[in-house]
């Protein structure tokens, strides 16, 4: 090897050293509460994009897998009332679950309701999350998990493949 190749090689090296050195330094390790605002966001996020996702036809929004089950558009709003829910706690304030729950009967049973409904929820919700990412959300990222995993039973049973697992 040449005087000048290898010259070459350390100098590369002793760049890509460095390089990776200062990422390591500036890249610290995320805090909890940043894991928290995170998680809560790429929930909420894929559940949004299903609410909004017109491959699942509106003719199968009223779509349960069982009599006693929610169908999908009850889905959706169960998930926005516990964005709205848990909104209200991160608020200090009181929410009335029964007479939000009585209120969606009276609503549109349509797309456009459901994705503007869980958008509105969703603008409510981030910026307290991120101002307070508060440990108690932990139950309802597990609870919203619940009813991604729902959702996602119901596309596949009808033979849809949901947002987050297509390429």
């Amino acid at each position: 090897m040449t005087k000048k190749r290898m010259w070459l090689g350390v100098t590369v090296a002793a760049l890509a050293a460095g390089a990776i050195g200062q990422a390591q330094q500036s890249s610290a390790p995320p805090t909890y509460e940043s894991m928290i605002v995170r998680s809560w966001k790429q929930a909420h996020d894929k559940l949004l994009a299903m609410a909004k996702d017109t491959q699942f036809p509106d003719d199968k929004l009223s779509y349960r897998p069982h009599p006693d089950a929610r169908s999908v558009l009850e889905e959706f709003r169960h998930v926005t009332i516990g964005l709205e829910m848990s909104t209200a706690q991160l608020k200090g304030e009181q929410f009335d679950y029964m007479a939000r729950d009585a209120a969606d009967k009276t609503k549109p049973a349509t797309r456009a309701s459901i994705v503007s409904e869980m958008e509105a929820a969703i603008a409510a919700s981030y910026p307290l999350v991120e101002k307070s990412p508060s440990p108690r959300l932990i139950f309802w990222l597990e609870h919203q998990g619940e009813h991604y995993g729902k959702l996602v039973s119901h596309y596949r049973a009808n033979g849809i493949v949901p947002p987050a697992s297509r390429c």
